[in-house]
């Protein structure tokens, strides 16, 4: 990443175990409607991952994380990462100087076989995040079927959680079709107003299940969308909630992995 354009993210512990390059690893955000805060979700974790895998790379060479924007509609994902390169080569010429690069490697629907693609890119040691529009239900579970972990996010609003039962009920449709052993699932609480509102979010969440399982919402919370959608076409300087959220849910995954391995010996 650009380091005049990117703050370190806010570190208080050293981070918790989880994929950092040495296989492929993939996340889908998905929730069947629009509106629900998946691009803002799926670029501000692709930046966390991108600059992990840099970090631990060093001065070698790595693959950059591959985004996926796979909404048919909107494609914002896609332009995010445009803007930014129409804008730095306005920049770069003004200055007569190099464009700086755009940090994650961007490509946009039409996917002919988008499962496969996912496939290959995964046995390359790449890591990707799908942003899955809310009104392709196939392309959804296409998706699933090579995904490491499905993260919804949702604002604690009334008219997004209607949709949430949906989304996971999709989802549990294919997950034995899944290549490997399955996925993990994960709801994530953005653009939240007030405490009282996640709450009562949180409430009607738990009597939800996928697979027979309560959901797993994250503790972690992004408070407000505000600063965050304001990084459209940029390379965000904050990636502090967010960063939170992936340290959340690879720790999760960590003690489960350490769970199941003590339960085998």
């Amino acid at each position: 990443m650009a380091s005049s354009d990117a703050t370190v993210p806010r570190q208080q512990q050293a981070p918790p175990p989880g994929p950092e390059g040495d296989t492929g690893d993939v996340t889908v955000m998905a929730h069947l409607k629009g509106g629900s805060t998946k691009t803002t979700t799926t670029n501000y974790l692709a930046f966390v991952r991108e600059l992990r895998r840099k970090r631990k790379a060093g001065k070698a060479s790595h693959l950059p994380v591959k985004v996926l924007d796979a909404d048919t509609i909107s494609q914002t994902t896609y332009r995010w990462a445009k803007k930014f390169r129409d804008a730095e080569a306005r920049r770069a010429e003004a200055r007569n100087e190099q464009p700086r690069d755009y940090p994650l490697d961007v490509e946009r629907y039409p996917f002919e076989d988008l499962d496969e693609y996912i496939a290959e890119l995964r046995a390359e040691g790449r890591d990707v995040l799908a942003d899955i529009g809310g009104g392709n239900v196939q392309l959804f579970h296409k998706a699933l079927r090579h995904t490491d972990r499905l993260v919804v996010p949702l604002s604690p609003s009334e008219f997004d959680f209607d949709r949430v039962d949906p989304t996971f009920s999709e989802a549990a449709t294919v997950y034995e079709e899944h290549a490997r052993d399955g996925f993990e699932t994960y709801v994530l609480l953005s653009r939240k107003i007030s405490d009282k509102q996640s709450r009562e979010c949180r409430d009607e969440l738990a009597k939800l299940r996928f697979r027979d399982e309560p959901l797993t919402v994250l503790d972690t919370e992004v408070e407000s969308l505000i600063e965050y959608t304001r990084q459209l076409g940029k390379i965000p300087p904050n990636l502090d909630e967010y960063t939170d959220a992936w340290d959340e849910i690879m720790r999760r995954e960590a003690a489960k992995r350490e769970a199941l391995q003590a339960a085998a010996r």
